[in-house]
């Protein structure tokens, strides 16, 4: 009877498949989908960006969705400081909708620092004037979602009407972050910590924030008191200008320029 031989597996196949296995392991480990959202330390940026003749900034912050490890791994070389949470498959989606829902925000609340600039204005802007100038800063600002630029841009306009400059000739550099209101008061924002951290990186002195102790409504822990623990436990060296309306910011800065 004829017989069959058992053919032998040579070693060096097995080896080289093993090697072959271990960085297509690697590779599928690191794709595998992970979801998961990260804020960073971002820039603060001078109001003269947006066209308005003044001497202060607006702070804006890095935020986005990583889908894998790889992509985590990236996010985290580019910046170091970056926080990360996890998310599920809606992130994305999740994301362009905040980023939608942040330019109608942000249009609003140009319209309120220009409203609040005009009021407290001693000459009144004529109506086509008004919505030209509206107009240009909702194109200028384009890139950034988000209302949290207001108070800043308020600043910057009331600046630019008055010939002011809150910077004493940039000896100050003067930032900060919260929304414009249509009564003039300083609406609670988002990633305190991050816009903190990008402030004192940039050299800032006095960064406004929402002087939100007695009307924080929401879960957790309001801005002020948010960031000024911040600046405590982590040595900053700016400071922490809390303050309920723009009257408020006008003042504090009007005395420190005296």
């Amino acid at each position: 009877m004829p017989t069959t031989r058992n053919r032998r597996i040579r070693p060096e196949f097995v080896i080289v498949s093993l090697l072959l296995l271990i960085p297509l392991g690697a590779v599928i480990y690191c794709f595998q989908p992970r979801y998961a959202t990260f804020s960073a330390p971002g820039e603060i940026l001078s109001v003269r960006e947006l066209g308005v003749n003044g001497s202060v900034h607006f702070c804006y912050v890095r935020e986005g969705v990583v889908r894998n490890l790889y992509e985590r791994w990236s996010v985290r070389q580019a910046f170091p400081e970056a926080v990360f949470a996890p998310a599920d498959a809606s992130a994305p989606d999740d994301l362009k909708w905040m980023e939608e829902e942040g330019a109608e925000l942000r249009d609003d609340t140009i319209l309120h620092a220009l409203s609040v600039a005009e009021e407290m204005d001693e000459e009144t802007w004529e109506e086509e004037e008004k919505a030209n100038r509206l107009e240009q800063l909702i194109e200028k600002s384009g890139e950034y979602y988000g209302d949290s630029l207001g108070l800043m841009l308020a600043i910057g306009l009331f600046e630019e009407s008055g010939n002011e400059d809150f910077s004493d000739g940039g000896f100050y550099i003067i930032s900060g972050t919260g929304t414009m209101e249509a009564d003039h008061t300083v609406g609670s924002v988002g990633a305190i910590r991050d816009k903190l951290l990008t402030a004192e990186r940039h050299g800032v002195d006095y960064f406004f924030v929402p002087g939100d102790r007695d009307r924080f409504f929401y879960e957790g822990t309001g801005n002020e008191e948010e960031a000024l623990h911040l600046a405590e436990e982590l040595g900053l060296r700016l400071e922490v200008v809390p303050v309920d309306t723009l009257e408020e910011a006008i003042n504090f800065l009007q005395r420190l320029n005296e």
